[in-house]
This record gives structure tokens, sequence and C-alpha cells, in this order.
């Protein structure tokens, strides 16, 4: 091999290394940056607290009233009926669909003739079965006498007593035939029963009735009744409503009517509860009753030109006022959960969980007893998936449905 091969040999290798050593330079600062580079704070993401909508709890002091609705009916409701067949011969004016009329006044009345002949006939009966009775007593007399001086026998005394008491058994049928034909005659004159109005009739003048035929609908308007269906929770705000019958003096009420654009009501009172309690619907029965429901309806709001009666079915709004309650609290439906739980807004919007004592259910709103509720209190009305006690929330606004922060002094 010559030197100039060594020498090409040598070169090669040298640059060999040169390469290498560059190589392994780039490989090492590499690494050496990748070591040696800052690295970013590692940080805990923020925790996102659930986002609730509050409502102010709202504090009432006294009577809490009870509402309900239902249709105006009778509180004395009869059946006209004939209870002896004739022909009519005499209708009022009164009885008519909607007439008034007074107790005890002529309504319908039936020929009165053929019940007049059949009392005569009944009298001339009576009178015949009181000879008869007379005549049997004088010989029975006569009789006696005979067999006391011994020209009769004792069977003859026998036959004249029995005598005697048929012609008595035959007075009593004549007399109670001839009271019959009288309370027929009566009958042929059929009269009010009460002071009331006329609900319907079906009867006119020369028609031919028979007993028992409807011919109208009466009924007392001297009061009308409503019967509000209330649950026990309502019925126990009312004063003492298990009041006998009767007995006058029972919760005030008002109802009221919408007619024709306005709004009208008449005073009221509680008069009973009714005996059973709906099976259906679990609910109670309250019966309230108008005393002068003829005198015309007091405007409340958008009155008619001429203010209207309480009439039978009418429908209506009932509130009955209730007992005392002292303070009790309201708050939206939707703040109630269910089995009588409220969530609370605390300190820091923290939620506490608070069973509570319902008073009453409204259609937008829930009446509650306010023992132990702070002034100022707050409550969530929004649904949560998930609630404990103490859980943080956050309010939807900047102090939304928070009460107005007090200023010192």
């Amino acid at each position: 091999m010559t030197d100039t091969d060594s020498a090409a040999r040598r070169s090669r290798w040298f640059w060999r290394a040169v390469a290498l050593a560059i190589v392994a330079a780039g490989v090492g600062g590499f690494v050496a940056l990748q070591v040696l580079k800052p690295r970013p704070a590692v940080r805990q993401p923020a925790k996102q607290l659930p986002l609730v909508r509050a409502a102010p709890v709202e504090f009432r002091e006294g009577a809490l009233a009870v509402s309900g609705n239902g249709l105006v009916a009778p509180r004395i409701e009869v059946v006209l009926a004939a209870e002896v067949a004739g022909r009519v011969e005499f209708v009022s004016r009164s009885l008519v669909t909607g007439g008034a009329f007074a107790r005890d006044e002529v309504l319908l009345r039936l020929d009165p003739e053929p019940f007049r002949a059949a009392l005569e006939q009944a009298e001339a009966d009576r009178r015949s079965a009181e000879a008869s009775l007379r005549l049997a007593e004088r010989l029975l007399e006569r009789t006696e006498d005979l067999i006391a001086q011994g020209f009769l026998s004792r069977q003859t005394l026998d036959e004249r007593v029995a005598n005697r008491d048929q012609a008595r058994a035959a007075l009593a049928r004549a007399e109670a035939l001839e009271r019959q034909r009288r309370i027929d005659l009566e009958r042929s004159v059929i009269r009010a029963p009460f002071r009331g109005k006329v609900l319907s009739e079906a009867v006119a003048a020369g028609e031919t009735v028979q007993p028992g035929k409807e011919l109208a609908r009466l009924f007392a308007d001297d009061a009308l009744e409503i019967a509000v269906s209330l649950t026990d929770r309502d019925v126990a705000l009312i004063a003492d409503p298990w009041r006998r019958g009767g007995e006058r003096g029972g919760a005030k009420a008002t109802v009221t009517v919408e007619h024709g654009g306005g709004v009208y009501s008449w005073p009221a009172r509680v008069d009973r509860v009714e005996a059973a309690v709906d099976s259906a619907t679990r609910t109670f029965n309250v019966v309230v009753r108008v005393d002068d429901p003829s005198a015309r309806g007091k405007p409340v709001a958008g009155a008619a030109a001429a203010a209207p009666p309480l009439l039978v079915g009418m429908y209506t709004t009932v509130e009955i006022a209730g007992r005392d309650q002292g303070r009790y609290a309201v708050i939206p439906r939707r703040a109630l959960r269910d089995g009588g739980v409220i969530w609370l807004l605390g300190e820091r919007d923290a939620v506490s969980i608070r069973p509570v004592r319902v008073l009453r259910e409204g259609k937008d709103t829930v009446a509650i007893a306010g023992d132990g509720l702070p002034d100022g209190a707050r409550v969530v009305a929004s649904d949560l998936k998930v609630v404990t006690e103490g859980m943080a929330v956050r309010v939807v606004g900047d102090g939304a449905g928070r009460p107005p922060e007090r200023t010192a002094p």
C-alpha cells in the first residue's frame, strides 16, 4: 500500500468521525432542550356550581281564605203532582217556568164536581148507617126488657147485640168513606207548600191528569245552596265546619258569579258539611248557604247595566273565611317539593333542606306555617337533579331573589 492510499483512507475516517460528532451533538442538544424546557403550571379545573332561581318568602298574618267552585242548587226542591185523577180546570199564572208564588197559593185546580158528587153520596151513606145503628140500639133495648120479663130467649138477645155491632161497623165505614171523599175534594185544589219559584212545568188547562204524574218542579227561594268540594286540609282551615245543621253563625263566605262581562258577589255562610266523603276524590262537600238570593248581586268588577239575582244552576266561585293562622308564609307552588319540603337558601347561597307544614295549596302559590323561617328568607324555585344539605349553588342574576340588604342606622 502506498503512502497516497494510506493518506486517503485516514482522510475518509476523519470526516466520518466529524459527521458522527455533529450528529451526536445535535441529538444531545435536542434531548437537553426537551429536558430543560420550562413546564406549564398544573391547575385544578374550576368547580361549576348548579345554577338556580330563587324566590323570596312572603310573610302574612291573620286568616287564610279557602276557595272553591260549585253550582247553585235549591235548598228545597219538590215535584208537584196530583194525588187524585181529574180534569184540570184552572192553572195559575204563577205556574210557569221562573214564576214566583206565595205559600198556600192555589197553583192548580181540578174540576170539583165529580168530587162533590162523591162526597154527597158518602154523606148520604153515613146518614143511612147512623139510622140503622139507632134502630139496632132500640131493638136491643126492647129485647133486654122482654128477656127480663121472660118473654124472649137468650139467643134473641145475642142476635140483637150482633145487629147493633154490625150497624156500628157500617157507620164507621161510612164515616171513613166520607172523610176520604172530603179529602179528595180538598186535593182537587193544589196549593204551594212554601214560597218559591217554578223550576219547570208540564200541565195545561183542560188536560186530564192521573195521580202521581209530574206537573211541575218547585223550589224554595228563601235560600239557595252551593256545595263546594274541598280537601281535608282546606276543611281544617275553617272555624268549626262541623256545626250542627240549623245553627246560624257558620263561617262567613262570599259567592261570586261572572255575568255579562261583570263580576257580582253575594254574602253567604257555611251551613254544614255533607255526611259522606266523595269516594272517588276523597274530598268533602262543604255546603254554603245564601239567605237572600233574590237580592241583586253587588258589583265587584266590570258591572253591567243591571245586576242579576242569584239563579239556580249558576257556576260560582266561593271564598270562605278561615281561622286566624297567626304568622304564615306564602311561596311559589313550584318551590314546594314532594313530601312537604322546601330548599331554603342560607348564607353564601347554601341549600338547607327544610320540612314544612302545608296549610293550603293554591293554583300558583302555597301557604305554609311560618315557624322557624327567618325574615328575608329565600327558597329555590327551580329543579335540581341532586340536592344535599349545605350544597352551594349559584343564583340566576346579580342578587336575583335576594331581599334588599339593610343598611346600618
